[in-house]
């Protein structure tokens, strides 16, 4: 009997702890400390507090140092809470067992789902790429998660091509394409069983980038063609041109080597792929080859302004009401210059927010006049969607890279599996270490 009343004054002091954390005003704990579990000794004279403390061990040792100055303050207020006369003195630890089993089964997982690399991999040239492309009959072409229209715009346009050089080709149905893209993507969508025998990937940097339908082709991709200075080798080849505003851009080389007529559908496709990828040519990826292609399309018969309405103008409700709400809660670090928000899932049901919603999101703190590098987390199921924007005196990509992303020097992204309020954290605390 007396040990179930401890283990009911342990549950109850750790529950009426927890509360009390939450009102601490000390910045070395606010925040970022959680209750792992609690020990309440027989006699009632002490508890064991073990915490678990987001950040790396200095940030650790900070936080127990402030943790033990306010015990006296927190033994008074969980008594009151729990309703002893005097409550057990608290002494805290750090508590290693979840980040030893998250390593474990991080190493685990790794080794159940990494996927095995090609045995090699080869840049290839335009000529080679297209080569390639002309000794093959049977194409299936991937984009990558949350599809924007560089991936979704290329994978078309390059469907098209194909085909107009007699070639069978599809694109694999991409569940997150939202309406917006809908017209570019028509007829050209893949039948269920379809069975390629090459398979080329555009503008999906990383293996991990495809979608969940994809994946089983990522072992087996036989060409990524792609404009990312940083583009993994999980493909037989690659042809990539960083300098290339979009992927767009690159298909319509191919285009040309083939002398494949540029009509009015095929440039509607790669005129999306430019302009969302350049925020219709306002981003310092804009080059004068971006204009060039723009030109090529408008005079191919695209409708530039019709595409730009839908692209760019024309917003949603659930759009205006996100924007608010990312204006609402957008914070403010280093002195300023750092801007970040998160959005999360919850968020988003409630505003009704669907995925073409979601485009350019990022920018709009980016944009806020003193920032220049701005973060918004997203939350989709158990993933943090990181998005940064950057001023040409910082490095987008860089920053990513520390969380395993990557991306463009202005504009970069990766996906952590932890709370959207944590990775914020982590990011702008990496952020406020480049800071000049």
């Amino acid at each position: 009997m007396a040990g179930k009343r401890i283990d009911r004054i342990s549950s109850e002091y750790k529950q009426a702890m927890a509360g009390c954390l939450r009102t601490l005003k000390d910045p070395r704990v606010q925040g970022l400390v959680s209750i792992t579990r609690c020990e309440v000794t027989a006699d009632l004279r002490y508890a064991r507090i073990y915490v678990s403390v987001f950040g790396d061990e200095p940030a650790g040792k900070r936080a127990l140092q402030g943790l033990r100055s306010a015990a006296g303050f927190l033994r008074r207020e969980v008594a009151q809470k729990v309703g002893l006369r005097a409550a057990p003195e608290p002494i805290f630890a750090l508590d290693h067992s979840i980040s030893h089993a998250t390593d474990i089964l991080s190493i685990l997982n790794a080794i159940e789902t990494k996927p095995i690399a090609p045995a090699v991999t080869v840049r290839y040239t335009l000529e080679e790429a297209c080569a390639l492309l002309e000794r093959s009959d049977r194409f299936l072409i991937l984009t990558h998660i949350r599809p924007d229209g560089d991936t979704l715009g290329s994978a078309s346009a390059l469907c098209m091509i194909l085909r107009a050089i007699g070639k069978e080709a599809f694109v694999l149905k991409n569940a997150e394409a939202g309406e917006k893209y809908a017209s570019i993507l028509e007829d050209l969508v893949a039948p269920q069983n379809y069975a390629p025998d090459t398979v080329v990937a555009v503008d999906t940097a990383s293996a991990s980038m495809l979608p969940a339908n994809a994946q089983l082709y990522c072992n087996r991709v036989d060409l990524l063609m792609d404009h990312h200075s940083l583009a993994s080798e999980y493909s037989r080849a690659v042809y990539s041109e960083p300098e290339a505003a979009a992927t767009g851009e690159i298909i319509l080389k191919v285009l040309d080597y083939f002398h494949v007529p540029l009509d009015r559908k095929i440039a509607e496709a790669i005129y999306t792929a430019i302009s969302t990828d350049t925020g219709c040519f306002r981003f310092s990826n804009t080059t004068a080859q971006t204009f060039e292609t723009a030109r090529r399309c408008a005079q191919a018969g695209a409708d530039l302004f019709t595409l730009n309405l839908k692209l760019f103008m024309i917003k949603t409700r659930a759009r205006i009401g996100l924007e608010a709400q990312v204006l609402h809660d957008v914070r403010f670090d280093g002195e300023g210059r750092i801007a970040s928000c998160t959005i999360s899932a919850q968020t988003m049901e409630t505003l009704g927010v669907l995925r073409d919603d979601m485009d350019d999101i990022s920018s709009i703190v980016r944009y806020i006049e003193g920032v220049e590098i701005g973060i918004i987390v997203t939350q989709y199921g158990e993933d943090a969607k990181v998005s940064v924007r950057t001023s040409r005196d910082y490095d987008a990509a860089q920053l990513c890279r520390l969380f395993g992303g990557g991306g463009h020097a202005a504009a970069a992204g990766c996906t952590l599996q932890e709370d959207i309020e944590i990775v914020r954290e982590k990011f702008v605390q990496a952020a406020i270490l480049q800071l000049k």
